[in-house]
């Protein structure tokens, strides 16, 4: 099992709503922006190593999850349609829906994989804009990756040419095309 399909059971232990992984990244840093006092600025947070966006069942249709490597104290935020980013190099800024909490900042050791999330992010956040009181239209899929091989190709027609369905099919489709 992966590190991510663990996660995955540990997210749906803890919130039986949660539905698949719809984005990651390896390793992110949270900041939090501290705006008051004698010395305001960003923040580390105690809160870092992989993010997962999830899909839940039910509304709040989205949340964002940083797993957390330094305690249990994991990082669990709803993506709202009224949510914005604020993107620069290496970096994801946001605020949450509750304003009365601070202004996170996620930190990417790789930019690539900033620009990913930011792209997965946004078509999420799009969604939710569209649909505010029920589920996405469509939803972003799990990454996922197929591999073809000229073997597997090869075995894939063997077997569409050996299936008299599917002959009988094409068939049908050449005699319409022909009458037409």
């Amino acid at each position: 099992m992966s590190e991510a399909e663990e996660h995955l059971k540990e997210f749906q232990a803890a919130d039986p709503y949660t539905q698949t992984i719809v984005a990651s990244s390896k390793f992110v840093v949270m900041y939090l922006l501290q705006q008051d006092g004698a010395n305001p600025g960003w923040r580390k947070a105690n809160i870092e190593g992989p993010l997962y966006v999830v899909r839940r069942r039910v509304a709040p249709w989205f949340q964002l999850i940083v797993k957390n490597k330094n305690s249990q104290n994991n990082l669990t935020d709803y993506l709202h349609g009224g949510m914005e980013l604020d993107c620069q190099k290496n970096y994801i800024f946001y605020k949450v829906e509750d304003a009365t909490k601070r202004i996170r900042g996620l930190w990417f050791h790789d930019d690539a994989e900033r620009v990913k999330l930011e792209g997965k992010i946004e078509k999420v956040l799009e969604h939710l804009r569209q649909a505010p009181h029920g589920p996405p239209v469509s939803e972003p899929q799990p990454e996922a990756s197929v591999t073809i091989t000229l073997q597997g190709l090869s075995d894939a027609l063997h077997s569409l040419a050996d299936d008299d369905n599917f002959l009988s099919m094409v068939m049908q489709r050449l005699a319409l095309n022909q009458n037409a």
